[in-house]
């Protein structure tokens, strides 16, 4: 009686393991993820561009980087579906935004450290656009001997 029960509420429930890739495989279609994704390759590609133009390469910043872009990326897609099962499909999305408005302020940094002009209405809310962050750096690059005398 209670399999019949089951059938007539639309089947019995299905484990979570299977829910769970069930959601995994719908990331494939989702847009906010996708977005995500292409965000952190576009920063990977400005930061390793910068690196060129201001001639700071090491390639130990920049496995360091790809490692923290990596992690970021296995924890977003492992924690999007938990969170689109147990019906907090919302904050997975108001994560992913804040991640993406985290690499955007990125990437603008990136281009403006490259010499791109940015408008002065953004630089003034980004701080490694700064004056005040410029002369920091200068200040503690004197101070501790690193500065380069180009």
């Amino acid at each position: 009686m209670n399999i019949i029960m089951q059938l007539a509420d639309g089947g019995p429930d299905m484990p979570y393991h299977m829910q769970y890739m069930e959601h995994l495989h719908m990331l494939v279609d989702n847009k906010i993820v996708w977005l995500f994704v292409w965000i952190v390759v576009a920063d990977i590609i400005t930061g390793f561009l910068k690196s060129l133009v201001t001639k700071k390469t090491s390639s130990r910043k920049g496995t360091d980087g790809l490692i923290r872009h990596g992690v970021l990326l296995l924890i977003i897609i492992t924690l999007y579906p938990m969170l689109d099962i147990n019906g907090f499909r919302s904050a997975g999305d108001t994560l992913i935004v804040f991640y993406v408005l985290f690499y955007a302020v990125s990437i603008i940094e990136n281009l403006g450290q490259m010499g791109v002009p940015v408008p002065e209405f953004v630089k003034q809310y980004i701080y490694k656009l700064s004056d005040e962050y410029s002369n920091k750096n200068t200040n503690e690059e004197v101070k501790n001997g690193t500065r380069n005398h180009d």
